[in-house]
């Protein structure tokens, strides 16, 4: 029996709203989506044969998968993910971008009620709720005002504290678990048909079973309670930027925290090319320079940075919001990242895929094929494109594929942190290459401070913001001539396959 919601998965829709290099994705898309589809319990399939029902017959295959997304928590934070990323088609973005914070479903009696379970009756404690304000994929945000009697506060002796409860969706760890289940047989079946669907034999499963782990956090609100306080420790030194601060009643269902005044960045109302760039640029700073250029031996990162959890806060700071997903980018990744980079500065494509290696250790990837990659990436480098986080994560992107590269669970993270920033960044600032040109300034200036301390530190010490040891300038500066070499070279054999490319191209129109 063919599915109610079969209709909606049409392989060449997909392949009109992909990238034309993954265009031959669409068919797995289409398949792994109906498998999911299809495990999904009978009412919440019906529920979404249903709202697919009520859009016009001449709703467009992005709006119907904007709908689709609001059904299942998974998909709606894929959709939140994709909601920026600029090689998808504008209007599919938009509906995606509805994502970042709809508008509550669930009824007010209901969260009030649920609540009130967790925290017990809310008139002895002072607290007036407020409607609901925003729905998240697996949670809703509810303002509330808390009457304290404080002397000497106002008229009445009262202080008011203003915040917000984020209260989890009721049966939400279920489903989320379920559907997250669901997702690793996606992974189980694109292993078993990765030849027939014509895609990069990589470990589907287990790449989707570490998501299964992350993603399961998304529902423990202790953690995010944890987090929340370490994110306002790391970022204590930034005036510039805000996290919430956490307040009491907090349960494993009930995060109670500060309110914030403000908008998404992406509706931030500036005018002018500068304002604008400065948000962005704080934005790579904050979420990106700030975790990479860390002295702390494990410093957090934000796991979910889409638009919907970055505000523009009304006296003008950055207030970063939802800390349940996080990951830690420890040390020796960081040190391997610069490795790396310094491997390609000098034009070392051999040095730049034994990095590689290491950086997946124990794991051994296809050494040839990885080889290959890195002589690609190094040779975007001699023309003229800089080694930086953008060139190195797409660098890694293509070694997973082509050399079955296992990278660390953290760095992936950070990894789609970065490619949701990416976009936010760009329709905050309007200019690509921001986070990269953001994270060049933050080096220079990290260096320049750390010049003097050089002097007394071992020629193989690395605790330094930049992770540059002296040996390792030492090495980039003997490596020079080297690297002036290969660069020479590699310019010249530009050259010739340029011109034979040409004299080619006129041969085949002669004939």
């Amino acid at each position: 029996m063919t599915p109610p919601w079969e209709f909606l998965l049409d392989e060449a829709a997909f392949q009109s709203i992909l990238p034309p290099e993954h265009a031959r994705f669409a068919r797995p898309i289409r398949e792994g989506l109906s498998l999911f589809l299809g495990g999904l319990p009978p009412e919440q399939q019906m529920s979404i044969v249903r709202a697919q029902a009520q859009l016009p017959a001449s709703a467009s295959f992005s709006q119907r998968l904007g709908i689709l997304a609001r059904s299942s928590p998974v998909l709606h934070k894929v959709g939140q993910i994709l909601a920026r990323d600029k090689r998808l088609p504008l209007e599919l973005r938009g509906y995606l971008s509805e994502l970042e914070s709809l508008p509550p479903v669930v009824s007010q009696p209901v969260l009030e009620q649920a609540i009130a379970q967790e925290l017990g009756p809310l008139d002895r404690l002072g607290i007036t709720l407020g409607p609901a304000i925003a729905e998240a994929s697996v949670a809703v945000v509810v303002p509330f005002d808390r009457n304290q009697s404080s002397s000497g506060s106002n008229s009445n002796g009262q202080t008011t504290t203003k915040g917000v409860f984020k209260i989890l969706k009721p049966g939400i760890e279920q489903q989320l678990d379920h559907e997250l289940r669901l997702l690793t047989q996606v992974g189980e079946q694109l292993d078993r048909r990765c030849q027939e669907l014509q895609i990069p034999e990589l470990d589907y499963e287990d790449a989707f079973s570490q998501a299964h782990v992350k993603l399961l956090d998304e529902v423990q609100l202790e953690n995010e309670q944890r987090h929340l306080v370490e994110a306002k420790a790391f970022f204590a030194d930034e005036p510039r930027v805000q996290i919430p601060e956490l307040l009491e009643h907090c349960t494993k269902r009930v995060t109670c925290m500060e309110r914030l005044s403000g908008g998404k960045v992406t509706d931030h109302g500036l005018f002018g090319g500068r304002p604008k760039r400065e948000l962005a640029a704080l934005l790579g700073e904050a979420l990106i320079a700030a975790p990479v250029f860390s002295k702390r031996e494990d410093p957090i990162f934000h796991g979910d940075p889409h638009a919907g959890n970055l505000f523009l806060t009304d006296d003008g700071r950055l207030g970063i919001l939802d800390w349940s997903l996080v990951g830690r980018l420890g040390a020796d990744v960081r040190r391997m990242i610069v490795q790396i980079s310094l491997a390609a500065v000098v034009l070392d494509a051999r040095g730049v895929a034994l990095r590689m290696a290491e950086l997946a250790a124990p794991q051994r990837p296809d050494e040839t094929a990885l080889k290959a990659v890195a002589e690609k990436w190094v040779a975007c480098v001699r023309r003229g494109r800089f080694p930086g986080l953008s060139w190195l994560v797409a660098m890694l992107d293509e070694a997973v594929q082509q050399a079955k590269l296992r990278v660390p669970e953290d760095l992936m993270l950070f990894r789609k942190s970065l490619l949701a920033l990416e976009g936010v960044v760009m329709d905050v600032g309007d200019r690509t290459g921001l986070i990269d040109r953001t994270l060049n300034m933050e080096f220079m200036r990290h260096f320049a401070v750390e010049l003097p301390q050089r002097w007394f530190h071992p020629p193989f010490s690395h605790r330094f913001a930049t992770q540059v040891s002296n040996f390792d300038i030492t090495h980039a500066l003997l490596g020079a001539p080297t690297a002036l070499a290969s660069f020479l070279t590699g310019h010249a054999l530009d050259a010739i396959e340029s011109c034979q490319g040409k004299a080619s191209n006129t041969m085949n129109v002669s004939h």
